[in-house]
């Protein structure tokens, strides 16, 4: 769990609350022992998505969504999972560990309470300067728009902001830390920021990390971003992302323009889910900060030879990122236009006209690639081959790589890729086939509500894997049964915090919520459960009896070692008892 302890991840679930989180962004109602509302993940007229206040945990009927509330925090609100943890620890009043993954020390308040203190004062600085007045005007931006992205504007005065917010040591320290003035060899300071329209930057949880400034004087750089520090770091920060939000979630994709006057021109007219890279090109952990945020990303360049270039970037470092379900499409901009400036004269019908001509990732490396190669020429073929090929190993989606070998086959003129018929697996009925999966069920839905009794430490889990093959719930329950193995803390919330990790959330989650008359404790649970591990044990005996005795039909008894011959003796005893 990133490089947060795991001791530290059980606390902070330990200490939040699911059903006050859910409902502070999707109203929740009570229907029996759970709430209830539409699912914020897919489109439903009648609620499906169930949250247990019991377990701490969600699970949508409809699409399947499930998780806990560091789960939730990823998928509604878009945060990666050291930023969950942090938000939810920060809500519980849990002081993060020292080497927290986030690098967020104690010492990072004072510098974003800082930050916010002057974004606070550029903006009161708007309205005092017609220059920065005019600038916001001729770029077509109303006042709500303005307000939505904290647009403000950094006087030409050398110390502005450092003769109103540095008065002491420490103030001038926290400029410094936040990046807002600089420092000279005499240990005086000045201001970073001068004659500029000022553009906020957010993180994810909305959090200030810095600044931009666009020059007005023609002063250069014509765009100044804050430098990195300990709450900046440009290379994985979306400018407008925390704007987006909703955008992305309501468009189901999330969309990359080049500048943050795209951004905010985009947004204005509707366009919600537009975002750009701050103050660099798009890096891996930016793409990667994308497809978190939806599931189709569309990247938009200009169409001069300096977006085609970026695009080509973009694209060489896709291939990791194409994981099943998703989509990475590329849109170039007519010659001479950025989103700006397109939808400020044709308006936002114009902007999402292009939209259906973004082109798949790798169409665009693909073609882009034959346009540098002479396919009749055979060496050159051979050329485009190799690179081609080693682009494609790199795709992380197997099926996504063979329909695009295919098409590299095709382009080339040669034979279609054959692939081996995988192997059909013919499963044997199971033993006591028309009782198993329903005990196995009894058995998994026992140990969710009830992990602590000491019944399932007397279970074989070592025999489970005889059954894996015909009873696809046992994986399931030594799925849980090995969780519970490393559990020092017993308890069914715990319990599902280890799950939430794990490849058998799904069926596990599905299964608790399902069961909507829960189990109640007491004595007769326990002879539940007692009497339900002894029928398993039973079952596993005689998976294991068959196992060695169809092995000692096609080899005989001497291709058995001693204690397999032992063991199925022993078995074979166990299995006659009768079954309870």
């Amino acid at each position: 769990m990133a490089n947060f302890p795991s001791t530290f991840v059980n606390a902070v679930l330990e200490h939040s609350d699911l059903v006050r989180l859910i409902d502070s962004r999707v109203p929740l109602k009570k229907k029996g022992k759970d709430f209830w509302a539409c699912c914020p993940f897919h489109q439903e007229k009648s609620p499906s998505f169930s949250v247990s206040a019991d377990k701490q945990i969600y699970y949508c009927f409809g699409c399947h969504a499930h998780g806990n509330a560091i789960g939730f925090l990823m998928a509604h609100d878009r945060l990666s999972f050291p930023e969950a943890v942090t938000t939810l620890a920060e809500e519980a009043g849990i002081a993060l560990p020292e080497d927290s993954p986030t690098g967020e020390q104690e010492d990072l308040r004072p510098l974003r309470a800082i930050l916010e203190k002057a974004v606070a004062l550029y903006q009161s600085m708007v309205a005092e300067h017609l220059p920065a007045q005019e600038y916001l005007r001729g770029r077509g931006l109303n006042a709500d728009t303005i307000a939505r992205f904290e647009l403000g504007y950094a006087p030409p005065a050398a110390r502005f902001l450092s003769q109103r917010l540095g008065n002491d040591a420490s103030s001038r320290r926290q400029l410094l830390g936040a990046g807002l003035v600089s420092s000279r060899d005499d240990g005086s300071v000045y201001d970073r920021f001068r004659g500029r329209v000022i553009f906020p930057i957010r993180d994810g949880r909305g959090q200030m990390v810095g600044l931009g400034g666009r020059s007005l004087d023609g002063h250069e750089p014509k765009y100044l971003n804050s430098p990195e520090s300990a709450l900046y770091h440009k290379g994985r920060v979306l400018y407008g992302l925390h704007q987006a939000k909703e955008g992305v979630r309501r468009a189901g994709r999330v969309l990359l323009v080049e500048g943050y006057l795209d951004v905010i021109t985009l947004h204005q007219v509707g366009v919600d889910y537009a975002v750009a890279a701050s103050g660099t090109a798009l890096g891996d952990s930016q793409l990667e900060m994308l497809f978190r945020a939806a599931a189709e990303v569309l990247l938009c360049f200009d169409g001069d030879n300096a977006g085609r270039n970026a695009a080509r970037r973009a694209v060489q470092m896709a291939p990791e990122h194409l994981r099943e379900g998703r989509l990475l499409r590329v849109l170039f901009m007519p010659d001479g236009e950025d989103p700006d400036s397109l939808v400020r004269q044709h308006g936002a019908a114009a902007f999402e006209s292009l939209l259906p001509g973004a082109r798949p990732a790798i169409d665009f490396f693909l073609e882009d690639l034959q346009h540098r190669h002479n396919l009749a020429a055979e060496d050159e073929k051979a050329l485009f081959l190799h690179a081609a090929r080693d682009f494609l190993k790199r795709v992380s989606d197997p099926i996504l790589r063979e329909v695009y070998e295919q098409r590299v086959q095709d382009l080339c003129g040669l034979a279609p890729v054959t692939r081996r018929a995988a192997s059909r697996v013919v499963r044997k009925p199971s033993l006591n086939a028309t009782q198993g999966p329903s005990l196995y069920k009894t058995a998994l839905r026992l140990l969710l509500h009830h992990p602590e009794d000491p019944a399932w430490q007397t279970l074989d889990r070592d025999l489970l894997p005889f059954l894996f093959d015909s009873e696809p719930t046992v994986k399931n329950l030594a799925g849980a049964l090995d969780i519970l193995a490393n559990m020092t803390h017993l308890s069914s919330h715990e319990l599902f915090a280890r799950l939430s990790a794990s490849e058998h959330a799904e069926v596990c989650y599905a299964l608790v919520m399902t069961d909507a008359g829960g189990i109640d404790d007491g004595a007769s649970t326990q002879l539940e459960i007692a009497g339900c591990v002894a029928r398993v044990n039973q079952r596993l005996a005689a998976a294991r009896s068959h196992f060695i005795s169809r092995a000692a039909d096609q080899g005989g008894l001497s291709a058995l070692s001693e204690q397999e011959r032992a063991e199925m003796v022993r078995l074979s005893r166990r299995g006659r008892r009768k079954d309870v």
